[in-house]
């Protein structure tokens, strides 16, 4: 008898997703990345996009969710205490967070779901964090020399 092999044609994807587009976080306030997913998902990973390649850099991770929520990971110092998550891998939908958003955090994030499947594919999207300066209102209040209120100029 041959062997059967069992192959599975993808039974995890975004149902709502990015690709690639842009969105903009103004410095000193906060973001949301909601996707949301079908399928038999093991766990969601958030953090900093490799260039190049749909994966997370490594070091990179900076939000992990499984089936139980929220799943401890080393974050790299320049976003702790700013980074969180929201919902589970059996949800269907996550939320990360970034807070205090600061100008070097513009660039790519991305979001890995992993199916709980070893046949099905981890599926990758991505989103560009573009970041704005806040505006600062500035009063111009005119200045005279003591020339030109004596009438020298």
């Amino acid at each position: 008898m041959a062997p059967v092999f069992y192959f599975s044609a993808g039974q995890i994807k975004f149902t709502s997703k990015y690709g690639g587009m842009a969105v903009t976080g103004l410095v000193g306030s906060s973001v949301n990345f909601t996707w949301s997913f079908s399928g038999d998902v093991r766990s969601v990973v958030w953090g900093l996009k490799k260039d190049g390649v749909d994966v997370i850099q490594n070091g990179g991770e900076l939000v992990s969710l499984d089936k139980n929520g929220p799943v401890s990971v080393t974050v790299p110092s320049a976003y702790s205490g700013r980074v969180s998550g929201s919902g589970d891998a059996s949800s269907g939908q996550v939320t990360f967070t970034l807070i205090s958003i600061r100008m070097s955090d513009k660039g790519f994030y991305g979001c890995k779901i992993k199916p709980t499947d070893l046949f099905d594919q981890e599926t990758f999207d991505s989103v560009y964090l573009a970041v704005k300066g806040k505006h600062l209102l500035v009063q111009l209040i005119p200045f005279f020399s003591p020339a030109e209120e004596w009438g020298l100029c």
